[in-house]
């Protein structure tokens, strides 16, 4: 028997990090994954097309603006509609992306059966700021013939915006738990009451928004905190971003027993770096412009990654954070440095609550986030709408 086939439409955002929970599903479909020329990943155990889009134009100052006014919305894949033809169902992502209206030009044309989209966002009628936008996003809601929401705050933005809640599945993102995993011993580890050295880890965009900085001035506090003075401790950066080079200039300011870092890490090496910390901290916080949100953490791949690697966790109460990490974390106010200040030291002093947060986020990855569960669940869909 023929098995279906799916296309998987991400442009430049295709990724392994998300690509890792539809890998297990080939061997009931047939996938193809479409990119632009320059996505994040292009290694899968399927096959990736890779078409022009105006995504791939070299960064510039104002590039995204410009491209934006210019195509509606430059995620755009040029000749998208004629390369899905014969496709049983796309799999695209959010509602006002422009090749989720080329997806759905190539149905409309009777090259493909169905068209899905995954949403990810949680702010009702966030970007529509751009003429065609609302549009956009108004005619997916009406035409896809099914909507993935990633969380359940998506599905209630989907709702206010006029989506049907008859067509819209919650699934979240998922990780390879036995790629992702803490090293042996580590139950003992984590509550070990004479440990006085640790390795606090961030890992994500180095942005004023992914409170990099909140972690900088609840660790200045901590380190002239003289209940801490037989602790040391490493407080590791891991990613890029705008932020680099004046976080760089954190570093060398002298801590008492506190050493700061930043490094850059593959993919592939990520496992180890997981591996080798005590503590994770997320204090993610909404970006506003006059007085309205623009964007909130959506969900926070790191955060399944820290679970699956056993890592006590410190995040915030916003966007999707709390659907994803359950009550596997320590969730602290988003721009409260104080709280995330008690929030660490409370890991540092108490074994028993490093171990007692360690073992849920390990087992909250392994029947919650697990990419086989992914698997599963996207399974359904497809064939509900198949």
């Amino acid at each position: 028997m023929k098995k279906p086939t799916i296309a998987i439409v991400r442009g430049t955002f295709l990724n392994r990090f998300e690509m890792q929970f539809f890998e297990p599903l080939i061997t009931r479909y047939t996938i193809t994954a479409f990119s632009s020329l320059a996505p994040y990943h292009d290694a899968f155990a399927f096959p990736v097309i890779k078409l022009p889009s105006p995504m791939d134009v070299p960064d510039v100052p104002y590039k995204m603006p410009i491209l934006n006014r210019m195509f509606t919305d430059a995620h755009y894949l040029l000749g998208l509609e004629r390369r899905l033809r014969g496709f049983d169902l796309v799999h695209t992502a959010e509602t006002y992306f422009r090749y989720t209206q080329q997806c759905i030009d190539a149905k409309k044309k009777g090259y493909v059966k169905k068209v899905i989209a995954t949403v990810l966002e949680t702010i009702p009628f966030n970007n529509e700021g751009i003429w065609g936008r609302t549009a956009y996003k108004k005619r997916a809601r009406e035409e896809l013939d099914h909507i993935i929401a990633l969380t359940q705050k998506a599905k209630e933005s989907l709702i206010i915006e006029g989506a049907d809640p008859q067509k819209i599945t919650v699934i979240g993102h998922f990780v390879d738990t036995k790629r992702f995993a803490p090293k042996r011993g580590w139950i003992k580890d984590r509550g070990n009451p004479n440990k006085r050295m640790f390795t606090i880890l961030f890992v994500g965009r180095l942005e004023e928004y992914k409170g990099v900085y909140d972690v900088v001035a609840a660790i200045d506090s901590l380190a002239r905190d003289d209940d801490l003075n037989n602790v040391g401790v490493r407080v590791l950066f891991v990613g890029n971003g705008s932020q680099k080079r004046q976080l760089m200039l954190k570093t060398r300011q002298p801590r008492k027993n506190w050493h700061l870092e930043l490094a850059s890490a593959t993919y592939d090496e990520m496992p180890n770096i997981y591996a080798r910390a005590d503590i994770f901290v997320a204090p993610s916080k909404p970006r506003v412009n006059r007085g309205k949100p623009t964007w909130e953490e959506q969900y926070c791949t790191a955060l399944l990654e820290a679970q699956a690697a056993a890592l006590p966790i410190v995040t915030t109460r916003s966007g999707g954070i709390p659907e994803n990490v359950g009550n596997a974390a320590i969730l602290i106010p988003p721009g409260n440095t104080k709280a995330l200040a008690v929030a660490i030291k409370d890991f540092l002093l108490n074994p028993n609550k490093r171990k007692m947060y360690a073992v849920r986020a390990r087992k909250r990855a392994q029947t919650v986030h697990d990419i086989s569960i992914g698997a599963d669940k996207l399974a359904t869909v497809y064939e509900s709408v198949l």
